[in-house]
């Protein structure tokens, strides 16, 4: 195996395919409610990252349709609840606990829960409070954003916080011994080869436990789209893309696991690039790139310091 996959972890934890189930339970974010900004970060479409809005169902019934879906397909048996769309902190913790409870505790096929976030939506309180679940022998991941390493870079795409934000975010979260996993973008604008690998090499001496990888997806509504018809975003190829995730992935250690490969995006919103709807085939050509070059994660995780 090229890399170690998020599906294979869950396989080895629980001896059987877990699923995630997505929900949008009806948060924001600080760079959308007017804290930091109100147009969110130039990348990220109104439904959250590249979203197609599932707000208008109620969370149990999201819960009750991606169950459904994941057992016809897959005959899942047990699921983890991600909490997908904006900052899933982003609330009191007394919000958050009701929000959380009515679905991992109400539902005993739930084995696990997943909150993705931002490094700057977590405090003590709230990470207790995560605590909690694992103590209730529920796998528990929290996915901060950082998306790159390069603060000139999180200052363009207007994330609103610096990589010494997530450094402090994850320490800060081991020390109540829960997963950490992070979501970079490939394919930002102005960063080539050595940017990427800088981001990887900045992420190999951090205590994360995964690493959740999207190529840049221009969809409509937002700045990275005006940037794009304006010429200043050049989407990447298929191979181009390829053998960043490989340039990447050679300098993450070996034991974190895969979140994703493949930013995936509702075709009624995707611009550039098409070849993302064809997760499959991408995910083919990460691993014929691999092939390549007779590589494999972390074949490079030892050598070179930041």
């Amino acid at each position: 195996m090229y890399y170690r996959s998020y599906s294979g972890y869950l396989k080895e934890r629980f001896g059987e395919r877990v699923f995630r189930v997505s929900l949008d339970a009806g948060f924001t974010c600080p760079n959308r409610d007017g804290t930091l900004g109100i147009s969110g970060c130039a990348y990220c479409s109104p439904a959250g990252s590249w979203n197609a809005r599932q707000r208008s169902l109620p969370l149990a019934e999201q819960v009750r349709r991606g169950k459904e879906a994941a057992t016809r397909r897959y005959k899942a048996r047990k699921f983890i609840a991600y909490f997908q769309a904006f900052s899933n902190t982003y609330a009191p913790v007394d919000t958050l606990k009701e929000i959380y409870d009515s679905v991992v505790l109400e539902d005993r096929d739930f084995v696990g829960i997943a909150i993705g976030t931002r490094p700057d939506c977590i405090d003590e309180e709230k990470l207790k409070l995560l605590e909690s679940y694992r103590q209730m022998e529920l796998v528990v991941w929290i996915e901060y954003g950082l998306q790159s390493a390069n603060n000139a870079t999180l200052e363009l795409i207007e994330r609103g916080h610096t990589a010494e934000d997530f450094i402090r975010a994850v320490e800060q979260t081991k020390k109540h011994d829960i997963l950490v996993s992070t979501h970079v973008i490939i394919g930002l604008p102005g960063e080539e080869k050595d940017d990427v690998v800088h981001t990887a090499r900045f992420l190999a001496q951090q205590p994360i436990d995964g690493v959740k990888i999207h190529n840049l997806n221009i969809v409509k509504n937002t700045k990275m789209a005006d940037m794009y018809l304006s010429g200043m975003v050049k989407p990447l190829t298929l191979e181009e893309f390829a053998q960043l995730v490989v340039d990447f992935l050679e300098h993450i250690p070996p034991q974190v696991v895969v979140d994703r490969l493949i930013a995936e995006t509702h075709p009624s919103i995707l611009i550039e690039p098409k070849w993302s709807l064809n997760k499959p085939a991408a995910i083919i050509a990460v691993k014929q790139e691999f092939k390549r070059r007779n590589s494999f994660q972390g074949r490079l995780a030892t050598k070179g310091i930041l």
